[in-house]
Formats: structure tokens, sequence, C-alpha cells
């Protein structure tokens, strides 16, 4: 039998793998979805991709049940960015490389903060309260990156035109909160199915190491040679 001490630990390495899986899909995505939308200027890529992330996070949050793992989820997407120091050498503090990695960690804490108010509203299937706090969360985590953007990083003086935080979140904000809206829903149902059909192969610890170190290393080979592409 198990103590608690042990189950503690178990519990514990449980939860961090699951940070690193989710936390690695997501940055899977950033560095290749996100590379090429950003490549080809398309419309809204930052929504579009916050949209994705909140998905991502919605799955996690449906299977675990806790919102303090969010913030560590955008902390490991997050660091994907990093790849751009390696294979560009780019300076760690780089605009290019701060910004977007605070637009996920933002996210990710707006919607973990969200979630520990509103956890028993989301796990009951409640439709319009997922809709809502994707919506929340989507709004708060661009309205607080376009501050730090302006206000520490002075990113306006890097973009193709000056914008204005006001002008940032009529637009940029709306639309960000609108994706998220859509797609923290599908996230969290796909999580609830996730949950259904894995908890029986999860009672194997080895096989479960096995399947989660695979898709990090996969997640960070694949980005990686994503970005040395050019992505």
């Amino acid at each position: 039998m198990l103590t608690n001490k042990s189950k503690w630990g178990e519990g514990a390495v449980h939860i961090l793998i699951g940070i690193l899986v989710f936390g690695s899909i997501w940055g899977f995505f950033e560095a290749t979805l996100g590379g090429f939308l950003h490549m080809i200027i398309f419309p809204n890529k930052g929504a579009i991709m916050a949209g994705i992330g909140m998905a991502i996070m919605g799955s996690a949050l449906a299977i675990y049940k806790k919102p303090s793992m969010l913030p560590g989820i955008g902390a490991v997407a997050a660091a994907f960015k990093l790849l751009s120091v390696v294979f560009y050498g780019w300076p760690p503090a780089s605009i290019h490389i701060i910004n977007p990695a605070m637009a996920i960690f933002l996210e990710s804490l707006a919607f973990g903060i969200a979630a520990i108010f509103l956890l028993n509203k989301l796990a009951a299937k409640n439709t319009l309260a997922r809709v809502g706090t994707g919506v929340l969360a989507g709004f708060i985590g661009a309205t607080t990156w376009v501050y730090f953007a302006i206000y520490v990083m002075n990113a306006p003086a890097y973009a193709r035109v000056v914008f204005t935080a006001q002008e940032f979140i009529a637009n940029q904000g709306i639309a960000q909160a609108v994706f998220c809206g859509v797609f923290l829903p599908l996230g969290y149902m796909i999580g609830e199915r996730l949950a259904a059909r894995t908890t029986p192969l999860l009672m194997s610890r080895r096989h479960h190491y096995a399947t989660s170190a695979a898709i990090i290393c996969l997640c960070w080979g694949i980005s990686a040679i994503a970005i040395m592409a050019g992505l």
C-alpha cells in the first residue's frame, strides 16, 4: 500500500508530466502553424494561436482538474521561443523573444486565475460558462500583454505600424476573446473524452511515462526542424 507521501509524489509527478506534455503540444503549434501564419502575414494570427492555446489548456484542465498547472503549461509553451536563440542567435532578452513568450504566459495566467473560480461550472458541462471563461481569459490576456509590450518592451518602436493600447484592444483584443471563447469549449470537450478513454491506460506507469516522453521529444524535435527551416 502506498503511503500518503508516495501518493503525493506520484500525483506531483503526474501533474508535472501533464504540464510538460500539454505545454510542449502548445509550443509545437506555435513553432509550426504559428510560424507559418506569421510568415504569410495571415490576418488575426495571434488571435488564432491564442485560441489554439486555450483549447490545449482546456483539454488539460478537463483531464487534471488543476487550474494551478495552467501557467506552467504556458511557461513550457513560451520556452519554445528560446529555440530562436539557439538557431538564430537572437539575444534571450530580445523583443522578438520576450513579447511572444509573454503573450503565451499571460494568457495561461489569466485562464488559470479564471479557472480557479469557475472550475465547477466548467466541469458541469455548462457551455455558456466555458465560452464566457474563454472570452474573459482571452481578453484579459490580450489586454495585459499590450500594456506590457508598449510600456515595458516599447513594442511600437519595432512594429510595422505604430499602435496604441486602445487600438490593439479594440481590434486584436476582441478577436482574441472571440477565438478563445470558441476554442475553449472544444478543447474542454476533447479533454473529457480523452480522460474517459485513457484512464485505464494510465494505470500502466511505464507506458504512460514512455508515451509522454515520446510526445515531448517529438514536439521539441519537429519544432526545432521547423524553425531551422525558416518558420
